[in-house]
């Protein structure tokens, strides 16, 4: 009989104890709880956001700036020389140049500063730069003189003639490359790949302007 209302009491104390402690640790959550990290994550309780405007900005730069679209095209350009019928017989000269060039477009994220972007809660709004073209070039592989015709007098070809054709279709190429929408298309794409970076620093919503 002595064992067993020994066990009991025993077992009365522990019992006690864990009151006592599940009381303490119910009093110290509803105090403390929300300022302790891990017990924070333990409750589905979010984190404070810690990045601010400066540091949004600082990592848009970091994106440097986005060629985000490509234009590539073929034409056909021709270009004489001569005046009257005089210099036509002396100097005449006509060249068909098939020319293949690229046009690139994009956003410089260099010219966002702290004052074009704004974080509202949940919110960052950005002052986007306007989009521009960034390179117009010619494929060397692919340009190439297709025709060339001198007048009957005319022995000395003019290179110049060439590098005219060639600027020319430089011109033509970027602007079927506007006509196209290359410019928006740019815009476009540079907002989805900032709307990306931001989310992904826990922001729920970002806007242009």
């Amino acid at each position: 009989m002595g064992r067993k209302g020994g066990g009991l009491g025993t077992t009365l104390v522990l019992a006690l104890v864990i009151v006592v402690l599940a009381i303490a640790l119910g009093v110290g959550l509803a105090r403390y709880g929300s300022t302790l990290p891990f017990l924070g994550q333990l409750l589905g309780e979010k984190s404070p956001r810690t990045t601010t405007g400066p540091v949004v900005v600082e990592g848009i730069q970091e994106l440097d700036q986005l060629a985000t679209v490509r234009w590539t095209e073929s034409v056909p350009v021709t270009k004489e020389s001569g005046g009257d019928i005089w210099e036509r017989v002396f100097d005449g000269e006509k060249v068909l140049v098939i020319a293949t060039g690229n046009v690139e477009a994009g956003v410089d994220l260099g010219d966002i500063h702290k004052d074009d972007v704004s974080v509202k809660g949940e919110t960052v709004i950005i002052d986007l730069p306007e989009p521009e073209i960034l390179a117009a070039s010619l494929d060397e592989k692919t340009t190439r003189v297709y025709d060339r015709d001198l007048s009957p007098l005319n022995f000395h070809p003019d290179d110049d003639l060439v590098e005219k054709a060639r600027l020319r279709a430089v011109e033509k190429i970027e602007a079927s490359a506007r006509e196209e929408g290359i410019l928006d298309t740019a815009e476009q794409n540079a907002q989805n790949s900032i709307r990306s970076f931001v989310t992904a620093l826990g922001f729920q919503e970002v806007r242009f302007r």
